[in-house]
């Protein structure tokens, strides 16, 4: 976001007495937390019924009385941040949370990570070390396209295996 929108704003709350605005532009602007300096400035700028760019544009009376106005909305902002803040870690958790379901239904995915990274790591560092220590040619007998092709195909169970999935059921389901 433009730190001349910030500054804007940040003054405007200073004029009318919007410290909640304030405070949130002052702390959550180019931090980890940027999103709710964020959601102020695009509250504001729909008060003004203009993109966030062209808050600088507007006349300053404008933009103090957009600014007072979100200053009654401010908790409502830092409650709905907070709900979706706790909806994010809760699904992380879920996704983290695997008891109950086999294991081989879930560390299939890591196990070939690892497995991937290590075989990538030995073919690119630890055999051209060793062909460069003992003055062998063992790198050239590990095909990089063997390697390039299992990884391929892993990322595509990976990745694209419940679009598979729904598109086969889909497919599968639909009326004759």
């Amino acid at each position: 976001m433009d730190p001349v929108i910030g500054t804007i704003l940040i003054e405007a709350a200073t004029r009318v007495g919007a410290p909640l605005v304030k405070s949130l532009l002052e702390r959550f602007l180019g931090d980890d937390a940027a999103e709710v300096g964020g959601i102020v400035i695009d509250t504001v700028a729909g008060k003004l019924g203009v993109p966030p760019a062209q808050i600088p544009d507007q006349p300053a009376e404008k933009i103090d009385a957009a600014v007072k106005e979100v200053e009654g909305q401010a908790p409502d902002i830092l409650v709905q941040w907070n709900v979706q803040q706790a909806q994010a870690i809760a699904l992380q958790k879920a996704e983290m949370d695997k008891v109950g379901e086999p294991t081989w239904t879930w560390a299939w995915r890591p196990a070939w990570m690892w497995f991937l990274g290590f075989l990538w790591l030995f073919r690119f560092v630890v055999v051209p070390t060793v062909d460069a220590g003992a003055g062998s040619t063992m790198a050239t007998q590990l095909p990089f396209d063997t390697l390039f092709w299992l990884t391929a195909t892993f990322a595509g169970f990976y990745m694209g295996g419940h679009t598979l999935k729904d598109t086969m059921t889909k497919w599968l389901g639909r009326p004759q």
